[in-house]
């Protein structure tokens, strides 16, 4: 649990070393003028690129290549937990530029994980089985990969066939991740991710159900009026805000909902069956309660009137679970989820990553001035209300103004959610 947490966009810097090959430790604070850092939920690895400065010509012939990086920084000094923690290989540097004054060089580095460098050198995973469960599988490639890093796992349904021939760990890992199905959520829909708690294998629902549990503090408005006082509430500022997507299909559409209808195809018997997903009896766990979604009829209409038919292959006397209705529902989830997209920036806290719930207190955008007459706007219906973090940008600047911040992509389903009682104060 945190306690209290540093000025807003202030952060201490924990540990910051470059570690070369033959040991040598190079402390980087004095030389990088900035770092980002970027989780998603799609990704299985965190991505870093780092701006080092040099104006003593310390890294004229060096080859960060070679090097490890390691980062340690919190926003809350008296917490151990709520530091991010993060050891980073650079797999890119970019050619040095001179600074404007002749004064020294710049570089850029872009920086993975070991496991992401080490899953590319390994073009066939040696580990080919039937019938296993995805947590064992999952657990052996990052096995393969050397990993010591903790896996959050969520316990899927039914023994699988797998085959990753030719494949590396985290293609493999992502083939597991479509096949999977969840034991208690209708979804299906899962992700594999790294922050930097660890690996997470997780449905989204799992992810909204855990967020929504453990909120604590995330909570942050967009207000107009300058003057107002949030900082005796638990409300935070949301420094800017732009909305890609509201109430539309367009994204869902972009990943699949509504352009295929599913059938299923034995294949000892050949025989090709339809699968009817019954949309009134589908229960996702929801962002917002109360909220209006129109998703299900809305995919229905979409997948009737598909010419496009997909097929689903499955073996009877292997398969343990219906993994071609668990791709049909996965559609009405994505659907479902895909509501809301918005891409917020706020002050940097150490305890928010990727795959987080936050509460977001959006006022209408209509486009007119505040002013004595119309001081504040209202809660968008459409904008306000419980968001899962799909993607994580961390940005800490390191020049005498050192200040961080984060950029979030932003998800929620429905319209018309009702925002937890806290009040501004």
């Amino acid at each position: 649990m945190t306690t209290v947490s540093m000025r807003e966009g202030q952060f201490k810097l924990n540990t910051f070393e470059l570690t070369t090959s033959t040991g040598r430790i190079i402390h980087l604070g004095p030389y990088c003028s900035r770092a980002d850092i970027y989780e998603n939920v799609l990704e299985s690895t965190t991505i870093a690129e780092f701006i080092i400065v040099d104006r003593i010509g310390l890294f004229g012939h060096f080859n960060f290549l070679d090097q490890k990086i390691s980062i340690n920084y919190t926003t809350y000094e008296d917490n151990a937990e709520a530091s991010v923690k993060y050891e980073f290989y650079p797999v890119e540097q970019n050619p040095s530029t001179v600074l404007p004054d002749d004064k020294g060089v710049v570089f850029t580095l872009v920086c993975v994980s070991k496991e992401a460098i080490k899953s590319t050198q390994i073009k066939n995973a040696p580990y080919v089985k039937s019938k296993i469960e995805c947590e064992t599988a999952i657990r052996e490639h990052l096995s393969i990969l050397d990993s010591s890093k903790p896996l959050f796992f969520e316990k899927t349904q039914g023994l699988q066939a797998f085959n990753f021939t030719g494949l590396n760990p985290f293609v493999a890992i992502d083939k597991i991740r479509l096949k999977a199905m969840s034991s208690t959520y209708k979804g299906h829909c899962f992700t594999f991710f790294e922050n930097s708690k660890g690996y997470h294998f997780k449905s989204f629902e799992a992810l909204i159900k855990e967020g929504k549990d453990k909120i604590g503090d995330k909570y942050f408005v967009q207000m107009p009026v300058g003057e107002a006082d949030i900082t005796a509430s638990k409300w935070r500022n949301i420094l800017a805000c732009k909305v890609v997507q509201t109430g539309g299909q367009a994204a869902a559409r972009a990943i699949g909902a509504g352009k295929v209808l599913i059938k299923r195809k034995n294949i000892i018997t050949g025989e090709v069956e339809d699968i009817e997903v019954d949309s009134t009896k589908l229960d996702f766990v929801n962002l917002n309660e109360g909220s209006i979604n129109l998703s299900a009829k809305t995919q229905n209409d979409l997948s009737e009137n598909e010419t496009t038919c997909k097929l689903t292959y499955y073996d009877p006397t292997v398969e343990e679970s219906d993994s071609g209705n668990a791709e049909a529902v996965r559609l009405y989830y994505m659907a479902h989820l895909l509501n809301t997209i918005a891409h917020i920036t706020i002050y940097g806290d150490s305890t928010i990553t990727v795959g987080d719930v936050i509460t977001a207190d959006i006022p209408i955008h209509d486009g007119l001035t505040t002013g004595e007459n119309n001081a504040y706007r209202e809660s968008s219906k459409t904008l306000a209300g419980n968001y899962l973090v799909t993607s994580c940008r961390h940005i800490l600047n390191f020049n005498e103004n050192a200040q961080y911040l984060q950029a979030l992509e932003i998800v929620k389903d429905g319209i018309y959610g009702e925002l937890p009682t806290v009040k501004l104060i």
